[in-house]
């Protein structure tokens, strides 16, 4: 996608899935990918104008498990 971010997260990787469904549902704010190089981490891509959406869904799962950025691309 052009004009891509990439929001890297450390997650519980049993919720990976769940993690996945949630952002499906918010239709259009990102896309989750799996760090198959690194279990336990993954990135969503997202647009400047969806990135504090994204952020902020990601920070009510935390309060649910394990969820820390790690980084912002």
């Amino acid at each position: 996608m052009k004009d891509t971010l990439k929001l890297r997260y450390e997650i519980d990787p049993t919720e990976i899935n769940y993690i996945d469904m949630i952002i499906k549902a918010y239709e259009g704010v990102g896309i989750v990918n799996v760090d198959h190089d690194n279990p336990g981490e993954i990135w969503i891509d997202v647009t400047e104008g969806t990135k504090n959406e994204v952020k902020e869904i990601m920070s009510d799962l935390g309060q649910e498990f394990k969820v820390r950025l790690i980084s912002e691309e």
